[in-house]
């Protein structure tokens, strides 16, 4: 894995991380239940999207890439990776 993919890999967790927390805060809620069930929604979202942008999805059959327009370097190449088989090293789930 090169580091533009750990960076991204890195940020979701962070975005999954930001998002368990602000909504335990704003629901007033502390219990682990709640927030192992939010790591596990949030998990399932994000590796969905994974999965869709990778080509395994009714969104497309088709594979998709993310590309930095600025340096044409695409996110899922040097090495290729299959997105959705990357997040489960990198985002809380159950």
């Amino acid at each position: 894995m090169n580091e533009l993919q750990k960076r991204f890999f890195e940020y979701l967790a962070a975005v999954q991380e930001t998002c368990v927390k602000v909504c335990m805060i704003q629901h007033k809620c502390d219990d682990e239940k709640t927030k192992r069930m939010l790591y596990d929604v949030t998990f399932e979202a994000i590796t969905a999207i994974m999965e869709m942008i990778d080509g395994y999805s009714a969104f497309s059959g088709n594979k998709h890439d993310i590309v930095n327009i600025v340096t044409g370097e695409h996110l899922k190449e040097n090495p290729f990776i299959e997105l959705h088989d990357q997040a489960a090293g990198f985002l809380k789930y159950e």
